[in-house]
């Protein structure tokens, strides 16, 4: 079966993998010029599939955000002739109006990682626009696939991406709130970049686990719990209808890839450089190579 649509996620996939919520097969990390991808899964559903990568490991064995090798997973992925990402994470609310459980349709991010955002450090190709940040089309798709489950969902928002892991000061939390940032997370960025010069839909799903510090009206951060303040049922209750979400939301977007209803912009991006350069039909000679040491 041709698959053409992944899922970029965390080690939440471990866990509904292990329990039986998906199943399919593991293919293991694959090789690339930037070193090994993550471990990919395919999962299969009716009348579609797709691939699961998670980004990290599981347990004590889990990578550090800062150590996601985010270059080969976006290789990895478009090797194996994936089309659309679909990016599934959690993050913490800086917004009044975003609660514990609530989902967030990104539609822009502020990018803290200091991460490389390019493929192509040593060429020209690197000159893109990030308008629109998200693919437009795919995030609607997302939107009616989330509503569709009658999940608290906004359907826009800007993310503060962090380095990690360390969590946020509040003088940070309220810097982030004047630039404009709903949600902060260690997630999507620079994915989000690669994956536009890799000309793959992307879009991106980020699940609030707690309030930010000083960021919300709400419950104030609980000191000593990871995800602050998931003391009270009915938080536990919306997060773990979120995160169970994961699956038939990525299963609603593969059975619509599967059935297409016309181009996507984002299958296009290099275009304007094709006009300029005499680029290789095959994508892996756009790419600069890591150097020596990297």
């Amino acid at each position: 079966m041709n698959v053409s649509v992944a899922c970029i996620a965390g080690e939440d996939v471990y866990r509904q993998w292990q329990a039986g919520k998906m199943t399919g097969q593991t293919l293991g990390p694959r090789s690339t010029p930037f070193g090994p991808s993550a471990e990919i899964f395919q999962a299969e559903c009716d009348q579609a599939a797709y691939y699961l990568l998670p980004r990290h490991g599981l347990g004590m064995a889990k990578t550090s955000p800062g150590r996601v090798n985010h270059k080969a997973n976006l290789y990895a992925l478009k090797e194996l002739g994936v089309r659309v990402i679909l990016a599934w994470g959690p993050g913490a609310a800086v917004r009044h109006s975003i609660a514990v459980g609530d989902m967030v349709i990104l539609s822009d991010v502020i990018d803290w990682t200091g991460h490389s955002s390019t493929f192509f450090e040593d060429s020209p190709l690197g000159f893109l626009r990030q308008m629109p940040v998200f693919c437009p089309n795919l995030s609607q798709a997302v939107h009616q696939a989330v509503s569709e489950r009658k999940l608290s969902c906004h359907g826009a928002g800007t993310a503060a991406v962090m380095t990690g892991p360390r969590f946020e000061t509040p003088a940070e939390v309220r810097m982030l709130g004047t630039m404009g940032a709903d949600v902060v997370t260690h997630y999507f960025a620079p994915d989000v970049f690669l994956a536009k010069e890799l000309e793959m839909c992307y879009a991106a799903v980020c699940y609030v686990v707690n309030y930010a510090e000083t960021g919300s009206r709400h419950r104030p951060f609980a000191t000593g719990d990871l995800f602050g303040g998931l003391t009270q049922r009915t938080d536990v209750q919306r997060l773990a209808a979120s995160l169970s979400a994961m699956g038939p939301v990525v299963e609603a977007v593969a059975r619509r890839v599967a059935q297409p209803k016309g181009d996507c912009e984002c299958f296009h991006t290099m275009d304007v450089f094709r006009k300029r350069f005499p680029l290789s039909e095959d994508w892996r000679a756009w790419l600069t190579p890591p150097r020596r040491g990297e």
